[in-house]
């Protein structure tokens, strides 16, 4: 019951955070570039790379509420990473597992909240520890999930393989390299993915649950059968 219930928690933080970033890629690209369309003049001048709001880098020029809605986001998801490794694995992490994870959260906080401060000041506000901060940021998130994905099965297995596919690191080499600087609306498909790893560990949570009972009632229909004269 208590892993159910923290799958359940994890997967609503993951939904929440995804939807937080497709919202904020929304900001960037509804008024510039719908779905599909790359070609007009001004989904050309939204690619460039002064719009990028994950995170802010100088020089900048921010669009609406989009820097505010993506740090949310990150924040949110330092929310669930906490927890996901008993969501994921059901277990706790090892040593080193930890000690990444935890680097993983104040990274992800830190941005998140530099973030949101950039989008309030509408200018480029520096995480703490700014070079170290984005270095962990961008490379160890993916390595820990990829560890957590190599220890689950099922639901959560394909959490962390979503997970791992959102993160920036995989946008940064496929999904977000756009014809000229930024693709069209990739932080909406990082958010769709990391929604999808929120929905997975919901089905988790309603599936898995729903298996146990089964096996236990097989399992105790044999022990009666065993004991009947």
């Amino acid at each position: 019951m208590a892993l159910r219930l923290l799958r359940v928690g994890v997967g609503l933080l993951l939904g929440t955070s995804g939807a937080l970033m497709y919202a904020a890629s929304g900001q960037r690209w509804a008024g510039a570039c719908p779905w599909g369309d790359v070609d007009g003049a001004l989904c050309n001048v939204r690619q460039d790379h002064r719009y990028d709001f994950v995170p802010p880098s100088a020089p900048w020029e921010p669009v609406g509420d989009a820097a505010q809605l993506a740090g949310s986001s990150l924040m949110v998801l330092a929310l669930a990473v906490v927890l996901l490794p008993w969501a994921l694995t059901g277990r706790r992490p090892g040593i080193f597992s930890a000690a990444a994870l935890t680097g993983a959260v104040l990274a992800l906080g830190a941005v998140g909240a530099a973030t949101v401060r950039s989008g309030l000041a509408g200018r480029v506000v520096h995480p703490v520890s700014d070079d170290l901060v984005l270095y962990v940021w961008a490379l160890v998130p993916p390595v820990l999930l990829v560890r957590f994905a190599v220890a689950a099965r099922g639901w959560p297995l394909a959490a962390a393989v979503s997970l791992v596919l959102s993160t920036p690191l995989v946008a940064a080499f496929s999904y977000a390299v756009g014809p000229y600087d930024a693709r069209p609306w990739w932080e909406a498909i990082s958010g769709l993915l990391t929604a999808t790893a929120g929905l997975c560990l919901l089905g988790a949570a309603a599936f898995s649950s729903s298996s146990r009972a089964h096996e236990r009632g097989v399992s105790s229909a044999r022990e009666q059968d065993c004991v009947r004269p």
